[in-house]
């Protein structure tokens, strides 16, 4: 199969997110250095299709260690996995934890399932709209958004903070003093289990 990529080049950052995931390339048709033998004879097609489980913990890599999952960093995947841009930025854009927008630094999707809002969280909302602004919109090094359940149903509040190059956090159950501590760039204790 002919690829076509999207021919945008990835950072050295994201070049070093995705091997730490995949490993080094081991030739140039894997996005490592191109040889003379790279222009003459292409080989291991079927071994790089055969690891295309491993674009989501790619991409996952991407996001945690950047922030987001840029065109060169998408391009670069898509090189070392063998797969098709278009499949690939369906796969990103599929999942509300992974964006293929630039975003600040920081970001805690706030829980809006039914579970949180039966525990009260639309007055939470209100009040990081009054704090913070809308959801999607950004503050210093920080955004706050809707987000889909994050499996904390029996704590009545979650939020799950992704903040570029640092580990991911659920607090649960929430506050909107944490949510707003945590995008200004405060510690906040993720184990915030209270029951």
């Amino acid at each position: 199969m002919d690829l076509k990529f999207l021919d945008a080049a990835p950072t050295a950052a994201e070049v070093a997110a995705v091997d730490s995931v995949l490993g080094q390339p081991a030739s140039g048709w894997e996005g490592g250095e191109h040889t003379r033998d790279d222009d003459r004879v292409a080989r291991l097609g079927h071994a790089a299709r055969s690891r295309r489980d491993e674009l989501l913990p790619a991409l996952h890599a991407l996001q945690d260690h950047i922030g987001w999952i840029t065109k060169g960093g998408l391009d670069y995947v898509c090189r070392r996995l063998s797969i098709p841009p278009a499949e690939a930025y369906g796969v990103a854009t599929f999942y509300a934890l992974l964006s293929v927008n630039e975003r600040p630094g920081r970001v805690a999707h706030v829980c809006d399932d039914t579970a949180c809002r039966a525990g009260g969280v639309e007055t939470m909302f209100d009040e990081l709209e009054g704090r913070l602004g809308p959801p999607g919109g950004t503050k210093d090094d920080g955004m706050w958004l809707r987000g889909p359940c994050l499996g904390q149903c029996e704590k009545g509040s979650a939020a799950f903070l992704q903040i570029a190059g640092e580990d991911n956090a659920v607090i649960a159950p929430v506050t909107a003093d944490q949510v707003a501590s945590a995008l200004g760039g405060e510690t906040v204790d993720p184990a915030n289990d209270t029951g």
